[in-house]
């Protein structure tokens, strides 16, 4: 009722590959990038997965039993945006934790019992090295951009928590690209997995110019400020690796 009402009709292509083996408990291994859609075909399985189970319905009874780990704080709140908004006629509960901000608030919504838990690594250790957040009952585990975890530094944190965690469980593992350390991890980590690959949909229209300029690191700022002088640019919109 909750996707209908979002508007889904069609599922995307890691939709339709991902959401039914998901659903009947395989491990996942899925290439895509953000924008194909990946966040559903995670989510929805894990909640299909908790509703089907009616003891999750029952208040009392409440544990993390999904953990969905990402790299920042944008991307975690996104993720349980989505899940709040496809489980909301059930009564499954999700709570985001991540790094930045006093722990207070997401230690109060913890001890008030939470089935699904997405969570940035940094934070997530933190609080259980404090005896804080118990997730040694998960029985979903899903790693998202798994390469960017792996560019921020992250990798070992995610292995620690793989350690803590209960080795019989589903892993479904998302990376936009499919690094050696990233596939050396997964071999480590799922059993069995399925493989699923999709390539994002072009979505450049048909009107937009575009250009490239190969240019030496220390020139991109110059060139920049050149063709913003140049063509009198009134709104630019600037894109780049890192906030520095």
């Amino acid at each position: 009722k909750a996707v209908a009402e979002e508007g889904y009709t069609h599922p995307t292509p890691i939709q339709q590959q991902a959401i039914t083996p998901a659903i009947e408990g395989f491990d996942l291994v899925a290439c895509a990038q953000t924008g194909t859609g990946k966040t559903a075909a995670f989510s929805i399985p894990i909640l299909d997965t908790l509703h089907r189970n009616s003891q999750y319905e029952n208040s009392k009874l409440k544990h993390i039993t999904a953990l969905i780990v990402t790299p920042t704080r944008e991307l975690a709140i996104q993720i349980d945006e989505s899940i709040k908004t496809y489980g909301k006629y059930t009564q499954i509960k999700s709570l985001v934790i991540f790094g930045g901000v006093t722990q207070t608030a997401q230690v109060n919504a913890l001890k008030k019992g939470i089935d699904i838990l997405v969570a940035t690594p940094g934070r997530l250790l933190d609080l259980h090295n404090q005896g804080l957040v118990n997730i040694r009952q998960i029985k979903q585990l899903v790693l998202d951009e798994a390469d960017q975890m792996l560019d921020m530094g992250f990798i070992h944190d995610v292995k620690k928590i793989i350690k803590i965690i209960p080795q019989k469980r589903q892993t479904l593992l998302f990376s936009a690209t499919m690094p050696v350390a990233i596939q050396e991890l997964a071999m480590s980590i799922l059993t069995k997995p399925k493989y699923i690959s999709v390539t994002p949909v072009s979505s450049t229209a048909e009107k937009v110019e575009q250009k490239v300029y190969f240019v030496n690191k220390q020139n991109k700022r110059p060139l920049l400020t050149h063709l913003i002088k140049e063509e009198n640019l009134k709104n630019v919109l600037v894109f780049t690796r890192t906030k520095h």
